[in-house]
């Protein structure tokens, strides 16, 4: 009975997880459709440029249905989204939903990669930089990562360029993807967009997590083990790591939204087709719609990110 009753709260509690972070997202996507329409300009404008009359303005507008009032379009929008139909872009009338979906199975491979990058080198460079807090080795590797952090990622993407590519000659310069091909069919493409991102991003995630280990390796139960002699791999693993994973966990959640802001800027140096360069692209052309969708990624994702490391600190307490 009581493992049923653990099951049953296990269960409420991860509906009411899943329903808050259902409840944000939503309230996000509105307030960015509210915001989208305040600003000046939109896809009739985009479309008619410099050469735009008030009439042509007015009749651009009534066959996209941008006359209409926004809340009108907000609920069609989300109607939209909750049947899964995304609609079409307005210029091109091209399904929305195959455009982000491939656009973001290539930002996904790329982000996967970069976080991968980001956490061998910044949690290796928090530990060994938390575990002899104060010694030369510590402030060097803190001095890397705050020279990391305030380096754009477009400098770090043209000096990877310069040196890899035009240099070395050892990778290509533009992610520019097979005829007919995908991703992982050319993934050196990968290497020089990821290592961008991880630059940067580890930096930041070292900063995050190396007070965290540093509290942590001065705490009594971790001093205690050293002078019990225990070897200090295994004093790092048994003893130091547990008491400082879920607390680090909560700050790399920090870096999701680096993450994928990082790839906009990234795919666009590099001309990698992911979503940062569709989001960009609906920009450009004021697609409502497109950026919709696009943003909506980004807010869910993000929103999952802290929720998800939030209940990781509640789990803990």
């Amino acid at each position: 009975m009581s493992r049923f009753r653990r099951a049953a709260r296990t269960a409420t509690a991860f509906a009411g997880w899943l329903l808050g972070w259902a409840a944000w997202t939503l309230a996000a996507l509105v307030v960015v459709f509210l915001v989208l329409d305040l600003l000046p300009g939109d896809a009739a404008s985009a479309r008619l440029g410099q050469n735009a009359t008030p009439e042509a303005l007015a009749q651009l507008r009534a066959q996209y249905g941008l006359d209409r009032p926004v809340l009108v379009r907000l609920g069609e929008w989300l109607r939209g989204l909750a049947s899964g139909d995304l609609g079409n872009t307005l210029l091109s009338s091209a399904p929305i939903g195959p455009m982000v979906a491939t656009a973001l199975g290539r930002t996904a491979v790329l982000a996967a990669v970069a976080a991968i990058g980001i956490a061998i080198l910044g949690w290796g460079g928090a530990i060994l930089s938390g575990i002899r807090a104060g010694s030369p080795l510590d402030r060097v590797l803190s001095s890397t990562a705050l020279a990391a952090i305030c380096t754009p990622e477009f400098v770090v993407a043209t000096v990877a360029v310069v040196v890899f590519s035009s240099a070395l000659g050892w990778l290509p310069a533009v992610s520019l993807l097979p005829a007919g091909g995908g991703v992982l069919d050319r993934p050196q493409i990968l290497v020089l967009p990821a290592l961008s991102i991880a630059i940067v991003g580890s930096g930041t995630l070292m900063r995050l997590v190396r007070p965290i280990v540093a509290r942590e390796a001065a705490s009594a139960h971790v001093e205690a083990a050293r002078l019990a002699g225990l070897a200090p791999s295994r004093v790092l693993v048994r003893h130091l790591l547990p008491g400082a994973l879920a607390p680090a966990a909560q700050a790399s959640a920090m870096l999701v939204p680096y993450l994928i802001g990082g790839t906009v800027v990234v795919e666009r140096a590099f001309a990698y087709p992911g979503l940062g360069s569709l989001l960009v692209q609906a920009v450009a052309n004021r697609e409502p719609g497109l950026l919709m969708a696009c943003g909506g990624i980004v807010i869910a994702v993000t929103v999952f990110a802290y929720r998800l490391a939030d209940l990781s600190q509640t789990d803990r307490s």
